[in-house]
């Protein structure tokens, strides 16, 4: 018996080159999720700080100039949580694609392997087959043998 081939199996290269692919960016659209969420983080700890240094602020005198300093502060932090805000979005759309695409990669991988068990199976099978009928010949010549032995 012919040892095992599978026939796509440049097909399942490809498939699984595109699936390792697609992980590695999935990896990556994770992290720089992670980051932009990390950057969101700090910028609304420092929109907290400034908003308490600003309440505080109105406890005690405040001159005008540092009031005024203060919420020019406050106004750009704010703007750069909006900008923040809209990276995380942005990066949390990009990780849902990357995802959506290593799963189909997955899943197109899947179906290879499926197809290799399948035609794995049925060559076990002809070799047990083709192992089967080598036996009964050389059962079926002995038996034929022994019995011309026994009826000369």
């Amino acid at each position: 018996m012919k040892r095992f081939r599978f026939s796509l199996q440049s097909v399942s290269t490809l498939r699984s080159l595109r699936e390792l692919q697609a992980r590695e960016s999935l990896a990556a659209a994770i992290r720089v999720c992670e980051q932009t969420e990390l950057a969101l983080a700090e910028v609304r700890a420092r929109r907290d700080l400034l908003e308490d240094l600003v309440r505080s602020g109105r406890a005690f005198t405040l001159r005008a100039a540092e009031h005024v300093a203060f919420l020019e502060s406050l106004g750009s932090v704010r703007s750069d949580e909006t900008a923040a805000l809209k990276a995380v979005a942005d990066a949390r759309i990009v990780r849902d694609r990357r995802l959506d695409e290593y799963y189909a990669a997955a899943r197109a991988m899947k179906v290879i392997d499926k197809l290799e068990v399948r035609a794995r199976a049925a060559h076990r099978i002809a070799a047990d087959r083709e192992a089967q009928i080598a036996l009964d010949e050389r059962a079926g010549s002995a038996a034929a043998r022994a019995s011309h032995r026994y009826l000369s």
